[in-house]
């Protein structure tokens, strides 16, 4: 069998050169954390209007189509352009607040419009695709040739423990809105006492 350069390293550097990837690390587990706790959690929770099950299940399945377009779009502009490293910072932070805003706005529906937050969406898988392509790219043009598989592999575990982090975000959040709201769902993560 074929071995790669890295299998051939001790473990303390196999370590080290995981941690060294924390640049990169953090940006893909903070937009994949904000990305799937709205999926998970808050577009379950809008609909027009919000106490209609059909409506709700109606803007989760619409927002995630308009999400998976952005996905699909953003990750293929590599081949058009790609974003720095302060970009990957950036896009994530600005993910993030669009956590924050769809709480909000599921709470208090300030932007309450079925294709405005369509849009948004569409935002939040342009953002979400645009991290996990560049991040990639980055690692593969920046790390070493004898670091490259294993650093691409390495970095992927920070996507994963963001969709993980996102679930469990995803039914306290689901849980918490559907009590803000007072929707009654028998299978709803209870936020508080019920």
């Amino acid at each position: 069998a074929l071995e790669s350069p890295a299998q051939s390293v001790s473990c303390s550097n196999k370590v080290r050169q995981f941690l060294s990837l924390w640049y990169y690390m953090v940006p893909l587990f903070m937009v994949y954390t904000s990305e799937y706790a709205m999926q998970s959690g808050v577009w379950a929770a809008i609909g027009f209007p919000i106490h209609s099950a059909e409506a709700r299940k109606s803007f989760y399945f619409a927002s995630n189509f308009a999400y998976q377009i952005g996905v699909f779009l953003s990750r293929s502009s590599a081949i058009f352009f790609t974003i720095n490293l302060t970009m990957i910072w950036l896009l994530p932070i600005l993910q993030t607040l669009l956590l924050v805003f769809f709480v909000l706005d599921a709470m208090y529906k300030f932007v309450w419009n079925f294709y405005i937050l369509l849009f948004i969406s569409f935002i939040v898988g342009t953002f979400g695709g645009l991290i996990y392509v560049n991040a990639y790219i980055h690692i593969t043009a920046n790390v070493s040739p004898k670091w490259r598989e294993f650093s691409v592999a390495a970095a992927s575990v920070a996507d994963t423990v963001g969709i993980i982090t996102a679930n469990f975000m995803g039914l306290v959040i689901q849980g918490c809105l559907y009590r803000y709201n007072n929707i009654e769902e028998e299978h709803s993560f209870c936020c508080g006492a019920c």
